[in-house]
Protein backbone atom coordinates (compact mmCIF):
# COMPACT_ATOMS: atom_id res chain seq x y z
CA UNK A 1 0.00 0.00 0.00
CA UNK A 2 1.57 3.44 -0.50
CA UNK A 3 2.14 5.55 2.07
CA UNK A 4 -0.07 9.12 2.82
CA UNK A 5 2.45 11.30 1.11
CA UNK A 6 2.68 9.13 -1.94
CA UNK A 7 -1.18 8.90 -2.55
CA UNK A 8 -1.08 13.05 -1.93
CA UNK A 9 1.37 13.51 -4.47
CA UNK A 10 -0.47 11.18 -6.76
CA UNK A 11 -3.28 13.61 -6.21
CA UNK A 12 -1.61 16.76 -6.06
CA UNK A 13 0.13 15.89 -9.88
CA UNK A 14 -3.64 15.03 -11.31
CA UNK A 15 -4.94 18.33 -9.97
CA UNK A 16 -1.74 19.99 -11.58
CA UNK A 17 -1.90 18.31 -14.70
CA UNK A 18 -5.49 19.27 -14.86
CA UNK A 19 -4.86 22.61 -14.06
CA UNK A 20 -6.69 22.65 -10.56
CA UNK A 21 -3.80 24.20 -8.61
CA UNK A 22 -3.74 27.92 -9.57
CA UNK A 23 -2.38 29.21 -6.16
CA UNK A 24 0.29 26.99 -5.72
CA UNK A 25 2.04 27.29 -8.58
CA UNK A 26 0.92 30.82 -9.53
CA UNK A 27 -1.13 30.67 -12.48
CA UNK A 28 -4.46 28.27 -13.84
CA UNK A 29 -2.29 25.02 -14.45
CA UNK A 30 0.87 23.93 -16.47
CA UNK A 31 2.00 24.55 -19.73
CA UNK A 32 4.53 23.61 -22.39
CA UNK A 33 7.34 25.97 -22.52
CA UNK A 34 11.18 26.03 -23.16
CA UNK A 35 12.93 23.03 -21.28
CA UNK A 36 16.15 23.82 -19.87
CA UNK A 37 18.70 21.48 -17.94
CA UNK A 38 15.93 18.54 -17.79
CA UNK A 39 13.04 21.66 -16.62
CA UNK A 40 10.48 23.18 -18.49
CA UNK A 41 6.75 23.71 -17.08
CA UNK A 42 5.54 27.33 -17.09
CA UNK A 43 2.38 28.01 -16.21
CA UNK A 44 -0.94 29.27 -18.03
CA UNK A 45 -0.86 32.50 -16.47
CA UNK A 46 1.33 34.60 -14.29
CA UNK A 47 5.50 34.52 -14.54
CA UNK A 48 6.04 31.74 -11.25
CA UNK A 49 8.57 29.02 -13.13
CA UNK A 50 8.15 25.58 -11.42
CA UNK A 51 12.52 26.57 -11.05
CA UNK A 52 12.64 29.44 -9.00
CA UNK A 53 9.40 30.84 -8.71
CA UNK A 54 6.40 30.81 -6.90
CA UNK A 55 6.16 27.16 -6.83
CA UNK A 56 9.99 26.14 -6.05
CA UNK A 57 8.38 25.80 -2.26
CA UNK A 58 5.85 23.72 -3.33
CA UNK A 59 8.37 21.21 -5.36
CA UNK A 60 10.55 20.96 -2.59
CA UNK A 61 9.29 17.54 -2.03
CA UNK A 62 11.98 15.38 -4.31
CA UNK A 63 9.10 12.62 -4.96
CA UNK A 64 6.68 15.44 -6.20
CA UNK A 65 9.55 17.00 -8.17
CA UNK A 66 10.15 13.96 -9.88
CA UNK A 67 6.77 13.76 -10.42
CA UNK A 68 6.37 17.06 -12.41
CA UNK A 69 9.15 16.24 -14.45
CA UNK A 70 7.85 13.19 -15.30
CA UNK A 71 4.19 14.82 -16.60
CA UNK A 72 6.38 17.49 -17.81
CA UNK A 73 7.88 14.77 -20.35
CA UNK A 74 4.52 13.24 -20.82
CA UNK A 75 3.47 16.39 -22.39
CA UNK A 76 6.39 16.97 -24.51
CA UNK A 77 5.99 13.29 -25.61
CA UNK A 78 2.67 13.60 -26.38
CA UNK A 79 2.43 17.09 -27.99
CA UNK A 80 5.42 15.89 -30.46
CA UNK A 81 3.41 12.92 -30.81
CA UNK A 82 0.32 14.49 -32.33
CA UNK A 83 2.69 16.58 -34.27
CA UNK A 84 4.70 13.57 -35.50
CA UNK A 85 1.31 12.16 -36.55
CA UNK A 86 0.15 15.50 -38.21
CA UNK A 87 3.04 15.87 -40.02
CA UNK A 88 3.49 11.68 -41.45
CA UNK A 89 -0.65 12.73 -42.54
CA UNK A 90 0.74 15.69 -44.31
CA UNK A 91 3.44 14.78 -46.44
CA UNK A 92 1.99 12.64 -49.38
CA UNK A 93 -0.12 15.94 -50.14
CA UNK A 94 3.27 17.90 -49.65
CA UNK A 95 5.25 15.81 -52.54
CA UNK A 96 2.52 15.98 -54.58
CA UNK A 97 1.66 19.76 -54.36
CA UNK A 98 6.13 19.81 -55.24
CA UNK A 99 5.27 17.64 -58.24
CA UNK A 100 2.15 19.93 -59.63
CA UNK A 101 4.73 22.71 -58.93
CA UNK A 102 7.87 21.16 -60.66
CA UNK A 103 5.13 20.02 -63.45
CA UNK A 104 3.79 23.53 -64.19
CA UNK A 105 7.44 25.38 -63.88
CA UNK A 106 9.67 22.89 -65.60
CA UNK A 107 13.27 22.54 -64.59
CA UNK A 108 15.41 25.00 -66.91
CA UNK A 109 19.19 23.66 -67.91
CA UNK A 110 21.53 26.19 -67.22
CA UNK A 111 23.02 28.53 -70.27
CA UNK A 112 26.75 27.33 -70.57
CA UNK A 113 28.68 30.11 -72.43
CA UNK A 114 29.43 28.06 -75.37
CA UNK A 115 28.56 24.72 -76.21
CA UNK A 116 26.37 21.68 -74.30
CA UNK A 117 25.20 23.17 -71.06
CA UNK A 118 27.06 21.55 -67.79
CA UNK A 119 31.07 22.42 -66.36
CA UNK A 120 33.65 20.52 -68.31
CA UNK A 121 36.75 20.17 -69.06
CA UNK A 122 38.38 21.40 -72.26
CA UNK A 123 40.73 20.29 -74.63
CA UNK A 124 43.58 22.22 -72.84
CA UNK A 125 42.75 21.23 -69.76
CA UNK A 126 40.86 24.94 -68.59
CA UNK A 127 37.05 24.48 -66.94
CA UNK A 128 34.18 26.20 -67.92
CA UNK A 129 30.75 26.33 -66.39
CA UNK A 130 27.56 28.18 -66.59
CA UNK A 131 27.69 32.35 -66.01
CA UNK A 132 31.24 32.75 -67.52
CA UNK A 133 32.92 30.62 -64.57
CA UNK A 134 36.41 29.60 -65.83
CA UNK A 135 39.70 28.26 -64.44
CA UNK A 136 42.53 28.42 -66.49
CA UNK A 137 44.71 24.71 -67.00
CA UNK A 138 46.81 25.43 -63.88
CA UNK A 139 43.93 26.89 -61.99
CA UNK A 140 42.36 24.05 -62.97
CA UNK A 141 44.68 21.31 -61.76
CA UNK A 142 45.06 22.92 -58.48
CA UNK A 143 41.45 22.87 -57.70
CA UNK A 144 41.35 19.17 -58.94
CA UNK A 145 44.07 18.76 -56.31
CA UNK A 146 42.25 20.97 -54.16
CA UNK A 147 39.02 18.53 -54.10
CA UNK A 148 40.86 15.56 -53.48
CA UNK A 149 42.63 17.14 -50.34
CA UNK A 150 39.14 18.08 -48.94
CA UNK A 151 37.46 14.61 -49.60
CA UNK A 152 40.43 13.06 -48.20
CA UNK A 153 40.38 15.26 -44.72
CA UNK A 154 36.56 15.32 -44.46
CA UNK A 155 36.92 11.57 -44.08
CA UNK A 156 40.06 10.93 -42.54
CA UNK A 157 40.10 13.60 -40.02
CA UNK A 158 36.18 15.24 -39.81
CA UNK A 159 33.64 12.42 -39.96
CA UNK A 160 36.13 10.41 -37.22
CA UNK A 161 35.01 13.24 -35.01
CA UNK A 162 31.49 13.31 -36.05
CA UNK A 163 31.30 9.71 -35.62
CA UNK A 164 32.60 10.12 -32.36
CA UNK A 165 30.12 12.78 -31.20
CA UNK A 166 27.53 10.44 -32.12
CA UNK A 167 28.54 7.78 -30.57
CA UNK A 168 28.87 9.65 -27.06
CA UNK A 169 25.26 9.71 -26.69
CA UNK A 170 22.60 7.70 -27.75
CA UNK A 171 20.61 10.44 -28.46
CA UNK A 172 22.23 12.13 -31.68
CA UNK A 173 22.09 10.72 -34.41
CA UNK A 174 24.22 11.50 -38.31
CA UNK A 175 21.95 11.38 -41.43
CA UNK A 176 22.47 11.82 -45.05
CA UNK A 177 25.99 11.17 -45.24
CA UNK A 178 26.18 10.18 -48.81
CA UNK A 179 26.04 14.04 -49.17
CA UNK A 180 28.89 14.57 -46.84
CA UNK A 181 30.98 15.96 -49.84
CA UNK A 182 30.54 18.96 -52.11
CA UNK A 183 30.16 17.91 -55.74
CA UNK A 184 33.59 18.43 -57.22
CA UNK A 185 31.63 20.68 -60.03
CA UNK A 186 30.24 22.76 -57.57
CA UNK A 187 33.16 23.15 -55.19
CA UNK A 188 35.16 24.30 -58.29
CA UNK A 189 32.05 26.91 -59.28
CA UNK A 190 32.23 28.35 -55.46
CA UNK A 191 36.27 28.89 -56.13
CA UNK A 192 35.80 30.49 -59.71
CA UNK A 193 33.33 32.95 -58.60
CA UNK A 194 35.22 33.33 -55.60
CA UNK A 195 38.22 34.27 -57.58
CA UNK A 196 36.29 36.32 -60.11
CA UNK A 197 35.20 38.35 -57.44
CA UNK A 198 38.88 38.40 -55.50
CA UNK A 199 41.27 38.87 -58.39
CA UNK A 200 43.90 38.89 -55.38
CA UNK A 201 42.96 35.50 -53.71
CA UNK A 202 45.07 32.26 -54.55
CA UNK A 203 42.99 29.37 -55.23
CA UNK A 204 43.37 27.71 -51.94
CA UNK A 205 42.48 31.10 -50.38
CA UNK A 206 39.29 31.00 -52.54
CA UNK A 207 38.72 27.68 -51.49
CA UNK A 208 38.94 28.69 -47.70
CA UNK A 209 36.23 31.25 -48.03
CA UNK A 210 34.04 28.57 -49.11
CA UNK A 211 31.14 27.76 -46.14
CA UNK A 212 30.60 24.02 -46.68
CA UNK A 213 32.85 21.57 -48.78
CA UNK A 214 32.38 19.04 -46.21
CA UNK A 215 29.12 18.85 -44.23
CA UNK A 216 27.13 16.72 -41.52
CA UNK A 217 23.74 16.72 -40.25
CA UNK A 218 22.92 15.63 -36.85
CA UNK A 219 19.20 14.85 -35.96
CA UNK A 220 18.22 14.87 -32.30
CA UNK A 221 14.19 13.63 -30.83
CA UNK A 222 12.39 16.79 -29.78
CA UNK A 223 12.89 16.40 -26.12
CA UNK A 224 16.84 16.04 -26.47
CA UNK A 225 16.90 18.32 -29.48
CA UNK A 226 18.13 21.97 -27.57
CA UNK A 227 20.47 20.17 -24.71
CA UNK A 228 21.80 17.76 -27.69
CA UNK A 229 23.07 21.00 -29.66
CA UNK A 230 24.55 22.71 -26.79
CA UNK A 231 26.03 19.48 -25.94
CA UNK A 232 27.50 18.74 -29.38
CA UNK A 233 28.83 22.66 -29.83
CA UNK A 234 30.81 21.87 -27.23
CA UNK A 235 31.75 18.50 -28.18
CA UNK A 236 33.15 19.74 -31.39
CA UNK A 237 35.34 22.57 -29.69
CA UNK A 238 36.70 19.83 -27.76
CA UNK A 239 37.91 17.78 -30.87
CA UNK A 240 39.71 21.03 -31.66
CA UNK A 241 37.37 22.74 -34.37
CA UNK A 242 36.67 27.01 -34.44
CA UNK A 243 33.42 27.77 -34.86
CA UNK A 244 32.89 30.40 -37.04
CA UNK A 245 29.09 30.95 -36.85
CA UNK A 246 25.65 29.19 -35.82
CA UNK A 247 22.19 30.75 -36.75
CA UNK A 248 19.09 29.84 -35.18
CA UNK A 249 16.49 29.48 -37.89
CA UNK A 250 13.85 28.17 -36.00
CA UNK A 251 11.81 31.22 -36.22
CA UNK A 252 12.39 31.54 -39.89
CA UNK A 253 8.95 30.18 -42.37
CA UNK A 254 11.13 29.01 -45.11
CA UNK A 255 13.62 26.55 -42.77
CA UNK A 256 13.75 25.00 -39.46
CA UNK A 257 16.66 24.28 -38.01
CA UNK A 258 20.22 25.52 -36.65
CA UNK A 259 23.23 25.56 -39.05
CA UNK A 260 26.93 26.09 -37.88
CA UNK A 261 29.82 26.40 -39.93
CA UNK A 262 33.33 25.45 -38.45
CA UNK A 263 37.51 25.74 -39.26
CA UNK A 264 39.46 22.61 -38.83
CA UNK A 265 42.52 25.70 -37.21
CA UNK A 266 45.83 23.37 -39.02
CA UNK A 267 44.36 23.59 -42.32
CA UNK A 268 41.57 26.34 -42.84
CA UNK A 269 39.26 23.75 -44.05
CA UNK A 270 35.86 24.87 -43.05
CA UNK A 271 32.96 22.36 -42.86
CA UNK A 272 29.09 22.85 -41.90
CA UNK A 273 26.97 20.75 -39.19
CA UNK A 274 23.44 21.66 -39.28
CA UNK A 275 21.24 20.42 -36.59
CA UNK A 276 17.65 18.86 -36.73
CA UNK A 277 14.92 17.12 -35.51
CA UNK A 278 13.42 14.15 -37.98
CA UNK A 279 11.11 16.37 -38.97
CA UNK A 280 13.17 19.55 -39.95
CA UNK A 281 15.46 17.51 -41.73
CA UNK A 282 12.62 16.26 -43.71
CA UNK A 283 11.32 19.70 -44.22
CA UNK A 284 14.41 20.30 -45.65
CA UNK A 285 14.96 17.91 -47.92
CA UNK A 286 11.63 17.80 -49.45
CA UNK A 287 12.14 21.67 -49.85
CA UNK A 288 15.62 21.97 -51.30
CA UNK A 289 14.39 21.96 -54.68
CA UNK A 290 12.12 24.88 -54.51
CA UNK A 291 15.11 26.55 -52.47
CA UNK A 292 17.83 25.83 -55.38
CA UNK A 293 15.39 27.13 -58.06
CA UNK A 294 14.31 30.04 -56.03
CA UNK A 295 17.65 31.19 -55.67
CA UNK A 296 17.97 31.13 -59.24
CA UNK A 297 18.32 34.24 -61.79
CA UNK A 298 15.92 32.53 -64.48
CA UNK A 299 13.21 31.80 -61.88
CA UNK A 300 10.25 34.07 -62.61
CA UNK A 301 8.69 36.16 -59.52
CA UNK A 302 5.84 34.39 -59.84
CA UNK A 303 7.15 30.75 -59.78
CA UNK A 304 9.42 32.59 -56.87
CA UNK A 305 6.26 33.60 -54.97
CA UNK A 306 4.74 30.11 -55.69
CA UNK A 307 8.24 28.14 -54.36
CA UNK A 308 8.15 30.57 -51.36
CA UNK A 309 4.73 29.89 -50.50
CA UNK A 310 5.14 25.99 -50.45
CA UNK A 311 8.34 26.43 -48.41
CA UNK A 312 6.39 28.38 -46.03
CA UNK A 313 3.33 25.87 -45.87
CA UNK A 314 5.77 22.98 -45.47
CA UNK A 315 7.59 24.54 -42.27
CA UNK A 316 4.27 25.61 -40.49
CA UNK A 317 3.69 21.73 -39.98
CA UNK A 318 7.16 21.59 -38.41
CA UNK A 319 6.71 21.58 -34.61
CA UNK A 320 9.86 23.80 -32.63
CA UNK A 321 11.05 21.52 -30.26
CA UNK A 322 10.98 23.09 -26.50
CA UNK A 323 13.95 24.98 -24.98
CA UNK A 324 14.75 26.35 -29.09
CA UNK A 325 14.96 29.81 -28.17
CA UNK A 326 17.19 29.42 -25.52
CA UNK A 327 20.04 28.26 -28.47
CA UNK A 328 21.84 31.77 -28.95
CA UNK A 329 23.36 32.75 -32.53
CA UNK A 330 26.65 33.18 -32.55
CA UNK A 331 29.26 35.01 -34.97
CA UNK A 332 33.39 35.00 -34.78
CA UNK A 333 35.03 38.79 -35.65
CA UNK A 334 33.82 39.38 -39.08
CA UNK A 335 36.59 39.58 -41.81
CA UNK A 336 36.04 40.23 -45.67
CA UNK A 337 36.20 36.17 -45.85
CA UNK A 338 33.12 35.78 -44.41
CA UNK A 339 31.27 38.37 -46.69
CA UNK A 340 29.69 35.95 -48.80
CA UNK A 341 27.74 34.07 -45.99
CA UNK A 342 25.88 36.93 -46.10
CA UNK A 343 23.97 36.73 -49.02
CA UNK A 344 21.14 35.19 -47.84
CA UNK A 345 20.48 35.32 -44.60
CA UNK A 346 16.90 33.46 -44.77
CA UNK A 347 18.58 29.80 -45.50
CA UNK A 348 22.20 29.99 -44.67
CA UNK A 349 23.12 26.37 -45.97
CA UNK A 350 24.31 25.66 -49.35
CA UNK A 351 23.64 22.60 -51.39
Amino acid sequence: MPGAQAVANRNWLRAVAKGEVANALGGDGLGLDRVEDGDGLRHSAGSATVDGGGGSAVLADPERRAAVHRLHHAIVDHTYGVARDAWARALPGLHATWEQLAEKYPERAPAAPDGPAGPRTQPDGAWVADGNRRLNPEQHSEACKACKDVSDEGKQVILPAMQRIEAADPDRKLAGLEHMLKGEDRLKEKIADEMAAKSWLTLRQALDTVADPVRFTLTYPPDRYADGVRTDVERLKEEGFELIRLKNLWASDQYKGVNSQWCRMETGLRFEVQFHTPESREAKELTHKAYERIRSSQTSPAERRELEDFQRHVNELVLAPPGVDGIKDFRRGRDDREDHLLRDNRRVYEP
